[in-house]
């Protein structure tokens, strides 16, 4: 790539604003943070002078451009984009494949038709913090269909199986057309979509596999947090006793009854901040920030499926994904999880077995 070009695109992927400036300069609007980190101006002007032939570099205030970049060249490797252009998985049997795949609770479905297309995917690994009086961390990796939203469930491991296959072969110089080894990875993220269209959606695929990750986790937060609830309550239902038993020695007195009341009432104010500190002590907090991303670009069987409930009809799209070898999911219109086995509401959104009936999309019970 030529060295302008290739900075006009790092440049522009970290959200600057480029235009060119003759026939070797550029002219950059830096946002704050990156303003922040590469100690530059809002706005400035890099050139590209020819010296002796030998090297072109681009110049800014006599420092190279590359050590004004360096951090972000750096960065550059955690988004890249790899297609498999013949990787191909025949299916030989269109109806069968689905009927062994789809399941709808409370309609039916047809095929309409299955033909070859190619789809576009972004896998993101997000690095997850969870926190409360104890910290754990964990790198997942979710993978969401640009065209379609469907899920590829599994993929992310048969990626690396595949990446793990490749990298044998080319150390022992085996190369096999079509294979999971034929492959070709860039930096480019020109995809058939904008991917950061496509970043939400895989957000919402991690938090609700931070649950099951964090599950383990979560269950001890909430097992520490009876624990403590219960010895507080234990402890305050003793002292109260103890108020008690000492107003009743003292003949009831009403001077002493007055004061028993305020240690009643202080023991009480007391008992309620003690359980209010324990929750905020196990008060879990989760973040989550996207490390790295990778566009896959595969050549998939489109089916062209029909969902009826009673009179009502509508298409969707579900790719078969070649790498996982089976159809990928859809997602429930409610929690978001991934489904094959669900019911339809009236107007024909899809919720799982969990979500059913009722539909936040529309309000609609079946």
């Amino acid at each position: 790539m030529e060295l302008r070009a290739f900075f006009t695109q790092l440049l522009s992927r970290h959200d600057c604003l480029v235009e060119e400036v003759g026939d070797a300069g550029l002219r950059v609007l830096f946002p704050r943070d990156i303003q922040e980190s590469l100690r530059v101006g809002e706005l400035e002007v890099f050139n590209l002078p020819r010296g002796d032939g030998q090297s072109l570099s681009l110049v800014h205030g006599g420092r190279d451009f590359i050590e004004v970049l360096e951090p972000l060249a750096f960065s550059a490797g955690l988004f890249s984009a790899v297609a498999f252009p013949r990787l191909t998985f025949p299916v030989k049997d269109p109806e069968g494949f689905l009927a062994s795949h789809l399941t709808i609770q409370n309609g039916v479905f047809r095929l309409k038709g299955a033909k070859p297309g190619r789809c576009s995917y972004l896998m993101v690994h997000f690095r997850m913090v969870a926190t409360a009086d104890t910290r754990s961390e964990r790198l997942v990796a979710v993978t969401v269909n640009e065209q379609t939203r469907t899920i590829p469930v599994g993929m992310e491991a048969q990626l690396l199986y595949l990446f793990e296959q490749g990298r044998s072969k080319e150390r022992d110089g085996v190369g096999v057309p079509g294979s999971s080894a034929d492959f070709t990875v860039s930096e480019s993220l020109e995809t058939a979509s904008d991917p950061r269209l496509t970043l939400p959606a895989t957000r919402e695929q991690a938090q609700i596999a931070a649950r099951e990750i964090f599950h383990d986790f979560i269950n001890n937060l909430n097992r520490r947090l009876e624990r403590d609830l219960t010895r507080l309550q234990q402890y305050y239902l003793t002292l109260a006793g103890e108020i008690e038993k000492r107003f009743q020695k003292k003949g009831r007195d009403p001077e002493e009854r007055e004061r028993s009341t305020s240690r009643l009432e202080a023991t009480k104010a007391d008992y309620f901040k003690k359980i209010q500190d324990a929750r905020d002590k196990y008060a879990l907090e989760i973040v989550m920030e996207p490390v790295s991303a990778l566009c896959v670009d595969l050549p998939v069987t489109m089916m062209e499926v029909v969902l009826q409930r009673r009179k009502e009809s509508r298409l969707v799209s579900i790719p078969v994904n070649p790498i996982t070898r089976s159809l990928e999911s859809l997602v429930c219109g409610k929690c978001r999880k991934s489904v094959l086995n669900f019911h339809l509401c009236d107007s024909l959104h899809i919720l799982c077995p969990a979500c059913f009936p009722d539909c936040p999309v529309c309000k609609k019970k079946p």
